[in-house]
């Protein structure tokens, strides 16, 4: 098919879609940054022989971590796939996380001493394994370790700009259940993006069951990072899964338990078995749930109508670009819709 065919049909994708769903901007800002993260741990390996999504920027592979409270870092990386990424175009920001362990944060991040033994390592790395960027994700962290953050963001970003390796800081969506108490705006001085993880709105341990990223949430979550951090260095963070919520009535009690599921399985899982489904408006997500035995299963899936009104805000708020979490959870026909919109 030829470019000029290819243009037509998408913005007769895009003709189709404000019909259909009442898009809240009218028009599509160009030059976003498009990123995946693409997890890596010990078992599961993504994306290595499979070919990149149409239409990425920038790759995200989860391969640095901390392993310990001495400032040792884990290291997944694969310089195949680096040349692999290069040679299709995309930019590889390799991301660095400390598995939500906050006394090893702690710990690890508490002298100055420790903390350049850890950017040493990650500066090694990004010129060893040739890196576009570092994407740093330290996530469940205390005040006390959040104040040890900042300093080691200020660091880290000292060595790695002059470097040429861009700096992204993922950051959840400000709430009760995220107590960092870090500066956001010093953090955002002192990298080139702040990432918003906007998502597990309602997570394994919340109080009530709902939906991971219903629109309005994931609205004033951006809202909250932009008195901080001007919007051209925001990206905002979208979910390729929901959480499905299990209440079992078996013996008298009254139990409710949830997993983490790819939204092409959940969708498909609920289309089987669902008793009710419909667009629920107050999360502009679909609602569905069904019944076997004891058991209830409830969920809020994204599908092309809610993922469109998260593109929407990349554009009404002129922010950077997106990220999605993560590779292998999503339709083939989303990224149809990211490039049509981006494109």
């Amino acid at each position: 098919m030829d470019m000029g065919k290819k243009n037509i049909l998408a913005a007769l994708f895009l003709f189709v879609l404000s019909l259909a769903f009442g898009r809240a901007s009218d028009y599509v800002r160009p030059s976003k940054i498009v990123m995946l993260w693409d997890y890596y741990d010990e078992s599961t390996v993504r994306l290595e022989t499979g070919t990149f999504p149409d239409g990425l920027d920038v790759i995200s592979p989860t391969w640095f971590y901390l392993s310990g409270g001495e400032g040792d870092v884990s290291n997944f990386s694969d310089s195949e796939y680096v040349s692999r990424a290069h040679e299709n175009g995309l930019k590889v920001w390799a991301l660095f996380e400390n598995r939500s362990d906050n006394l090893m944060t702690l710990w690890a991040l508490f002298s100055e001493s420790k903390r350049k033994k850890i950017i040493d390592q990650i500066a090694g790395f990004a010129r060893e394994y040739a890196l576009d960027g570092i994407n740093v994700d330290f996530e469940s962290m205390s005040p006390a370790a959040g104040k040890l953050f900042e300093k080691f963001i200020v660091e880290l970003y000292a060595v790695l700009n002059p470097m040429g390796i861009v700096l992204s800081v993922d950051i959840p969506v400000s709430s009760d259940d995220t107590p960092e108490g870090y500066d956001l705006a010093l953090i955002g001085n002192n990298s080139d993006y702040i990432v918003v993880m906007a998502y597990d709105q309602h997570h394994g341990d919340s109080d009530q069951i709902g939906p991971v990223a219903a629109i309005n949430w994931v609205k004033q979550g951006i809202e909250d990072v932009l008195e901080y951090v001007p919007c051209e260095k925001v990206i905002l963070g979208i979910p390729f899964f929901t959480r499905i919520w299990i209440e079992n009535t078996g013996g008298g009690g009254f139990t409710v338990t949830s997993e983490l599921e790819g939204m092409k399985e959940a969708y498909e899982r609920f289309d089987k078995a669902a008793m009710i489904w419909g667009r629920d408006r107050s999360t502009e997500q679909i609602y569905a749930e069904y019944s076997q035995g004891p058991e209830r299963f409830k969920t809020w899936l994204e599908d092309e109508h809610s993922i469109s009104l998260k593109l929407d805000a990349v554009n009404d708020f002129e922010l950077a670009g997106l990220s999605a979490w993560r590779s292998g959870w999503e339709w083939d026909e989303t990224w149809d819709l990211i490039n049509a919109y981006f494109e």
